[in-house]
């Protein structure tokens, strides 16, 4: 099962570094953009735009870098090796595991980084510290909600089927997000509002969303050997 993880890992390696260096934009944008190493009343800067700037980098890095992985459906189909791994003495439960280990290392490594980061920027440019970690733990969550299903979905209809389901869903996604954010900044969700969703109703809905596919992937992995 090692094997079947850092084949997925490896794969998706150069997405990771990119990530890395792409965490970093917004600290320099935030200096070169005149702000000094501290965003205070004289600079001029509303709290509100490095916030934002930072939200959509932990959205492009954690959620985007990190659906790379989808990607390893089709280089097991395209090898012949999602068969051939079915015929080997390892369960569904193992199969489909690696998958889920796979992601759940990488969306770790990406959210480790990005929370390293943005606690280093909060302390350097005077950010809120809750929106900077609350930020990439739910970016993490989000991305684990819409990486497990299509595990499941990709050995039962295809590669290809299910990265364009996977797509849709990240397009829709975007728009809700972006739809949030408005809402957020016309005041139509407030501060409580958002920590019920951020602490309770993402982590529980995560949590549900990752058992159904857990289960259900063991029995799709072993279909049609």
């Amino acid at each position: 099962m090692k094997g079947l993880v850092l084949k997925d890992i490896f794969g998706v390696r150069f997405q990771i570094i990119g990530a890395m260096a792409l965490m970093l934009l917004p600290s320099l944008m935030l200096i070169l953009g005149g702000g000094g190493m501290i965003v205070d009343e004289e600079a001029n800067v509303p709290i509100e735009i490095p916030v934002l700037l930072y939200g959509i980098v932990n959205y492009i890095s954690i959620t985007l870098c990190s659906s790379f992985l989808v990607n390893t459906l089709g280089f097991d189909e395209r090898s012949g090796w999602s068969k051939i791994q079915r015929t080997m003495p390892l369960t569904g439960g193992k199969i489909i595991g690696a998958k889920f280990a796979a992601m759940g290392l990488v969306l770790v490594l990406l959210t480790l980084m990005s929370l390293m980061v943005n606690v280093i920027c909060a302390v350097l440019f005077g950010i809120p510290f809750e929106p900077m970690i609350a930020l990439p733990l739910c970016m993490c969550m989000v991305q684990a909600m819409a990486l497990s299903p299509t595990f499941t979905l990709g050995y039962r209809f295809g590669a290809k089927a299910t990265t364009s389901a996977y797509i849709c869903f990240m397009v829709v996604l975007a728009a809700a997000m972006t739809v949030l954010v408005f809402m957020v900044f016309m005041g139509d969700i407030g501060t409580t509002a958002l920590r019920v969703i951020g602490y309770a109703g993402i982590p529980a809905l995560t949590a549900a969303v990752v058992a159904v596919s857990w289960v259900t992937g063991k029995k799709a992995v072993m279909v049609d050997i």
